[in-house]
């Protein structure tokens, strides 16, 4: 049974049906054609060439994810619908987080005046959007015009 999509603010519009879709575009395409600018963003580690298939896989995940928000959300008219792709894509950031701490190592991931700026730019986009998630799934400013109407 799909319900009515409540009135959805503009800054979450604009976060989910357009910048995200972008971000992550951009994201394929920095894993599929410039690895190494890709993996600054995490690591001072070296680029290996053969390992240029997770890359590619990695890619089509980020596609996916593009797909869902700038696609699947706007033909949806569902709020569950809504809120089980952010919530995924919130899932996807935590396990993000947990790789960049890895890779960064306590002692960097905790302290921004270690940050390299591609790390700043990387956490960033996962810190401000999260927050915008976790906002919307509280319903945040969701639906506040429809609940005066009924």
């Amino acid at each position: 049974m799909a319900g009515n999509l409540p009135s959805i603010p503009l800054a979450y519009r604009i976060l989910l049906l357009w910048f995200e879709p972008f971000a992550a575009f951009n994201g394929a395409f920095l894993c599929l054609f410039y690895p190494e600018s890709f993996l600054r963003t995490f690591t001072t580690l070296p680029y290996a060439p053969d390992s240029q298939v997770i890359y590619d896989q990695l890619a089509a995940t980020y596609v996916l994810f593009a797909w869902n928000e700038a696609i699947v959300l706007r033909l949806s008219q569902d709020l569950r619908v809504w809120r089980a792709i952010i919530l995924g894509i919130l899932v996807c950031d935590v396990v993000h987080l947990y790789a960049s701490w890895q890779a960064l190592g306590t002692e960097v991931f905790l302290n921004p005046l270690l940050w390299r700026p591609e790390v700043w730019v990387n956490h960033l986009l996962l810190y401000g959007p999260g927050a915008m998630r976790i906002a919307f799934l509280m319903e945040v400013g969701i639906g506040k015009d429809d609940k005066k109407t009924r």
